[in-house]
């Protein structure tokens, strides 16, 4: 019987900049994907297939044991041969259509994104799609609006934004998790300068906008199917200097509640949740497949707390949107916890790390479900520089 096949590629907003088919990912992003390549059996459906170079058949094995759910989930490895009726991976580029491509060539075509599609997904995962989000916000009477970020073309286009901007934090078009970034939170400097033009050379503009004084970072999340857009929950994480590092595992209510009590209004919530869905009907599930994670966040001015309802749209799978289905299918209701991404250049540390989270946080399972305690939720191994692990309480 054909199947759905998964694939974490996180090289993928890399790969989308590149935008070659030959595209080789750099040292980093190739460790990360061998780390992780498991994180997608937490969230596939039921009677699919996970593509990974190790089979890792042990650690399946124990994770079956501890949920039964998961026993209609298989991980297959890249030199086999078997057939899918189509693709999830992590995020869609030229780089991962070529290899499922060469996985199996005789799929049908039709069940990989058609190379026409590649390119609209490409076009709205450029930055300047949350401005377009912003702009019908404000059409529709959404007052939470900041100011628009800037698309800079050319240097003369920022020689010119820069005499009346001193506080800014460029972007380029194509990137994502905290990459891609140029901070200049005073006047900004040849370093600045040089960066920009780089970025403007190598990807056709840099996106400039104001830096925010955050208090939190959250995310809704729309899953787009057969043309229908329809909201999936929300994401409430943390970042460090931009990058992502843990979500915090809360119902989709008690989120609301916790970000209602930040400050934000009920009802500016659900309007903004209501515009971003038709945004996203509109514009967006025509030609796309898949998880969007908007990106945005409470932020205070002046003393006084607002929303930012659209820093950037992730036309891919997100950590948010793995978190909300892990919290959904294998959380206790009574229990809350955090899902974090965890990074380690040592080597052996993580594996020590791990073995002794195991036994400091013993795993409490109610009902086939997580009451309490830690658990990876990849195979970490000896060499491993990179983890996904749940902290519940």
């Amino acid at each position: 019987m054909n199947q759905l096949l998964y694939f974490f590629n996180p090289e993928h907003d890399l790969a989308l900049a590149n935008n070659d088919p030959n595209f080789v990912p750099p040292q980093s992003a190739m460790t990360l994907a061998r780390d992780l390549e498991t994180l997608p059996v937490w969230y596939a459906k039921p009677g699919s297939k996970v593509l990974c170079r190790n089979t890792h058949t042990e650690w399946l094995t124990g994770m079956q044991s501890l949920f039964p759910d998961l026993q209609h989930i298989e991980t297959v490895g890249t030199e086999s041969s078997f057939a899918f009726s189509a693709a999830e991976p992590w995020g869609w580029d030229p780089a991962v259509l070529k290899q499922l491509a060469s996985i199996n060539s005789q799929s049908n075509p039709d069940l990989l994104v058609a190379k026409e599609k590649l390119l609209k997904i490409r076009e709205l995962s450029h930055r300047r799609t949350a401005v377009l989000a912003l702009k019908y916000l404000n059409s529709i009477g959404i007052s939470a609006t900041p100011a628009l970020a800037v698309e800079i073309k050319s240097e003369k286009e920022l020689d010119l934004f820069l005499k009346n901007n001193k506080s800014v934090v460029f972007k380029a078009p194509w990137s994502g998790s905290g990459k891609g970034l140029s901070w200049a939170r005073h006047n900004p400097t040849e370093s600045h300068k040089g960066w920009c033009r780089r970025i403007i050379q190598k990807q056709g503009s840099v996106m400039a906008e104001q830096i925010y004084e955050v208090k939190q970072n959250f995310a809704m999340l729309f899953c787009m199917e057969k043309g229908i857009c329809r909201f999936g929950g929300y994401s409430l994480f943390e970042t460090e200097k931009g990058v992502y590092r843990r979500n915090i595992l809360l119902s989709n209510h008690d989120t609301e509640q916790y970000l209602i009590n930040s400050g934000i209004p009920a009802d500016l919530l659900l309007n903004v949740k209501q515009g971003l869905l038709q945004f996203c009907q509109t514009n967006i599930a025509p030609f796309y497949e898949g998880v969007a994670g908007i990106d945005m966040f409470v932020y205070s001015e002046n003393g006084v707390t607002k929303l930012h309802p659209c820093v950037e749209i992730n036309l891919r799978t997100t950590m948010g949107y793995v978190a909300r289905i892990f919290t959904g299918r294998f959380l206790h209701s009574l229990s809350s916890g955090t899902f974090s991404v965890d990074h380690s250049d040592t080597e052996n540390a993580l594996w020590q790390q791990h073995l002794q989270d195991t036994k400091t946080y013993p795993l409490v399972i109610e009902n086939q479900k997580l009451r309490s305690g830690y658990l990876s939720l990849t195979d970490i191994q000896p060499n491993s520089q990179y983890r996904v692990s749940v902290f519940i309480h």
